[in-house]
């Protein structure tokens, strides 16, 4: 995407207000961003499914309002011309679901103030039907590591890096299967038909993310959630990559 010279002058700004707060914050906590509407961010967006899925895009973006201990997130394909589809997240970029009347924490990436050594859980039940599944449960435990140099698309940057490992937990709805094959016989050939019932399984994923957050830019520059099965076989890769950053005027 090409920036115009607004755009390369405000990220550039941003880039070295982040830099001098930066390490000047590194024997200290990070507090948290003061985030503004408008505030907005440009990601390379990369997933990958097993050995063969695999799919890339930029995603817009951008806050549109700020209130309490919420905000208003507006995310939409980049250069797409409909409008930004709203998101309610946590001030501090967790994620949250209503349950029971409640708005409950289901990741929560960053803790403010923040320190290398810090650590936290996110422990979340959720026991809704979405299509085939029957409930969920979802355990994070996060480890603020400390600070590392990071390269990305909208630059280098000194970032707070947060690992996060935990394990996702699902009751799902098993569909009957039906299916039938062909045998040759003496004189022709027989059908062999074969049926599976339905019921009730488990389905169990390790997960391990890393993050990294640059108080500057108000957000993480990277990011890196990885997805594994049983036998320890990774089955998907999610990359989040910074391209520009916007402050709010």
């Amino acid at each position: 995407m090409m920036m115009n010279g607004f755009g390369r002058m405000a990220l550039a700004i941003a880039v070295l207000a982040g830099s001098t707060v930066l390490h000047a914050q590194e024997d200290g906590p990070v507090s948290s961003p003061a985030l503004k509407a408008g505030d907005a961010w440009v990601f390379d967006d990369i997933e990958e499914k097993g050995t063969t899925g695999f799919a890339e895009h930029r995603l817009d973006l951008v806050i549109e309002s700020v209130g309490g201990e919420t905000m208003t997130v507006g995310i939409k394909p980049d250069g797409a011309p409909t409008a930004f589809q709203d998101h309610l997240v946590g001030a501090d970029w967790s994620q949250r679901r209503l349950l029971n009347g409640q708005q409950s924490v289901t990741t929560q990436p960053f803790r403010f103030p923040m320190a290398k050594g810090q650590k936290w859980t996110v422990d979340f039940n959720d026991p809704t039907r979405r299509g085939n599944q029957l409930s969920a449960h979802i355990h994070r435990t996060y480890t603020v590591a400390g600070w590392v140099d990071v390269s990305v698309p909208a630059g280098h940057f000194r970032a707070l890096e947060v690992v996060a490992d935990g394990v996702d937990e699902a009751m799902v709805q098993m569909p009957a299967t039906a299916s039938a094959s062909a045998m040759a016989v003496p004189g022709g050939s027989a059908s062999i038909s074969t049926a599976q019932r339905g019921g009730i399984g488990k389905l169990v994923r390790s997960t391990h993310a890393e993050l990294y957050y640059v108080p500057g830019v108000k957000n993480y520059v990277k990011s890196v959630e990885e997805q594994y099965n049983t036998d320890n076989v990774r089955v998907m890769r999610h990359t989040q990559n910074l391209v520009s950053f916007t402050p709010a005027t």
